[in-house]
């Protein structure tokens, strides 16, 4: 006689299928990467994971649902972010706009691969997938023109086209997912500083700025610097 299921083993069984299915998206984001979406086979996938094909229906049905997976650890969870972003009340026009490039720049830092398969063969998608991706990032898109277009009414922000910013922000962030690679010569802090001081310099009117924001931007573009020179120092110094 089979042993009834105990809430403990129940919840070990979904923990284990958590970590496989992370684990087969993993490694599919990789072949995916190396090989192209429409050369990889779900073969390819199982003997990466190191499981029969059989075995891998039990996490995944298709090539698709992996991507629609992606969709919703990318599009999906940043759009949430910005949108509670954009919300905030304790924070500034400035420091909502540090605390997004910030985020951006560290999640496509955290994972390349997932952005550039995602961003290669999102025509792969399904076509309701395709829309609802597609909706995420007009969100994101939307959200950041909103947070541009609020600090620019509030005078902190330079007179710009508050869309025009928001692809030239956007635009900074996301190309770190293909040239970005994790190593003494790339600090991804150093990188995530950079790159939002570069947003910074772009919008902010420098009068705006209270004594709190200007000491924070001080204490950025010197930690930039000290990045610099110990670029510049001999190896092993």
């Amino acid at each position: 006689m089979a042993k009834a299921k105990t809430p403990e083993s129940g919840r070990r069984s979904t923990a284990r299928r958590s970590l496989v299915t992370r684990d087969v998206l993993e490694k599919a984001t990789q072949l995916f990467a190396e090989q192209g979406y429409e050369s990889t086979t779900l073969q390819d996938i199982a003997e990466a994971v190191g499981v029969s094909r059989t075995a891998l229906y039990h996490y995944v049905s298709s090539k698709e649902q992996l991507l629609e997976m992606l969709v919703e650890q990318i599009g999906f969870a940043l759009a949430e972010a910005v949108v509670g972003l954009h919300a905030r009340t304790d924070l500034s026009h400035e420091g909502k706009l540090r605390e997004f490039t910030d985020l951006v720049v560290r999640q496509r830092a955290a994972s390349p691969s997932q952005f550039r398969v995602l961003d290669q063969s999102e025509s792969m998608l399904p076509e309701p997938w395709q829309v609802r991706h597609r909706e995420a990032r007009r969100q994101v898109l939307a959200e950041l023109s909103g947070m541009i277009e609020d600090g620019i009414d509030a005078g902190e922000f330079k007179p710009l086209d508050p869309r025009v910013a928001a692809f030239s922000v956007l635009g900074m962030c996301n190309w770190v997912a293909w040239w970005y690679h994790p190593g003494p010569d790339y600090d991804v802090d150093a990188v995530a500083r950079q790159i939002t001081q570069s947003a910074i310099d772009m919008l902010v009117v420098e009068d705006a700025r209270g004594p709190a924001d200007s000491v924070r931007s001080a204490l950025m573009m010197a930690r930039s610097s000290l990045d610099s020179l110990e670029r510049l120092l001999p190896s092993g110094a």
